[in-house]
């Protein structure tokens, strides 16, 4: 009798673990496959809405060599990040051609994919305007062409035909950095003005 009890507790600690199932990919809402419910808002700490551009990407990512005029445009939107397990945050720009801080910025894009890539990190810039100031005409394919070319970028770029990142920044004071959780697709940092976004993204688990 005492050897039955004994065998019955062993069987119960050993084989019939009940334990929950730990989801440690990079994205654990990415299961769900929906986008995130609103209230959505235009500040850091609030859900960001399912913007959707039209725009090109290196497949290849940073150690691509794709030229961005070979390459057709198509769809992206933030939803596509949020349900991609490979996405930890993805760091988006708002920028013009004719906008002199935006420009500079770019200098640092390159060594930022580079770096923080591999760690989850997505970025993807929105051409709002294109290189004259004084028509304030929205950007083209050939602008994104343009942009991509001369900053030897190899980011997602996009067009915002809906005219969405207005809603968040005025131009006139671009770049506009933000950094989306696509977890949760919380803006966990936003920031008008040229920065330097390493300190931020090393702050982030």
């Amino acid at each position: 009798m005492r050897i039955s009890i004994v065998l019955a507790l062993s069987f119960g600690v050993v084989g019939c673990s009940n334990a929950p199932h730990v989801d440690d990919t990079p994205n654990q809402m990415n299961q769900a496959g929906t986008y995130p419910a609103g209230p959505y808002g235009y500040v850091q700490g609030s859900v960001i809405e399912n913007i959707k551009f039209i725009g090109k990407e290196d497949p290849a990512g940073p150690t691509g060599m794709a030229t961005y005029d070979g390459l057709a445009l198509k769809p992206v939107s933030l939803a596509d990040y949020h349900t991609d397990s490979t996405v930890k945050y993805v760091v988006m720009s708002g920028v013009a051609g004719w906008c002199g801080p935006c420009n500079d910025e770019q200098k640092t894009v390159p060594d930022l994919q580079t770096t923080y890539q591999p760690k989850g990190f997505r970025f993807f810039e929105a051409m709002i305007q294109g290189y004259n100031e004084k028509t304030g005409a929205p950007a083209n394919e050939t602008d994104l062409d343009h942009w991509a070319t001369n900053h030897g970028l190899h980011v997602g770029i996009g067009l915002d035909p809906e005219d969405k990142i207005h809603q968040y920044a005025d131009i006139a004071a671009f770049p506009l950095n933000m950094v989306v959780r696509t977890s949760d697709m919380q803006i966990v940092h936003m920031q008008v003005g040229e920065e330097d976004l390493t300190p931020v993204l090393d702050s982030l688990p």
